[in-house]
C-alpha cells in the first residue's frame, strides 16, 4: 500500500479546477505505485536495520517527507517515475550552474 496516491493526484486536480479529476490518476497511478513498492521497502528495512530505536520516527518522518515531495513532484511536471525525478534534477543542476543543458 503506497499512502495517499490516488487521493492526492484526484485532490489536487479539484483544486487546480480541472475537469477531469480522475485523469492524472489514471495516467500516473501505476507509475507512482511501482515507485512507492521500491522505496517504501527500503526506507523500513534500512530503518529496522541501520537506525538507532530513538531515531526511528524522525527517520520515518524525514522519508515520509521526501515522498511527499516526490508525489508533488510527479503530480506537478512529473510522471510517477523516479527516473523523471532524477532527470529533472540534473537538468536543474546544470542549469543553475550556467552550462548548457547539451553535452
Amino acid at each position: 500500500f503506497v499512502p495517499g496516491v490516488d487521493s492526492l493526484y484526484s485532490g489536487m486536480s479539484i483544486l487546480q479546477g480541472k475537469e477531469n479529476i480522475f485523469s492524472d490518476c489514471k495516467k500516473k497511478f501505476w507509475n507512482t505505485y511501482k515507485t512507492g513498492l521500491m522505496y517504501w521497502p527500503f526506507v523500513q528495512l534500512s530503518n529496522f536495520v541501520l537506525v538507532p530505536v530513538y531515531l526511528r520516527t524522525a527517520y520515518t518522518g524525514l522519508c515520509g517527507f521526501l515522498w511527499a515531495i516526490f508525489i508533488c513532484f510527479s503530480q506537478q511536471s512529473g510522471d510517477g517515475t523516479a527516473k523523471s525525478a532524477f532527470l529533472w534534477f540534473r537538468r536543474e543542476k546544470v542549469n543553475a550552474d550556467g552550462e548548457p543543458s547539451e553535452k
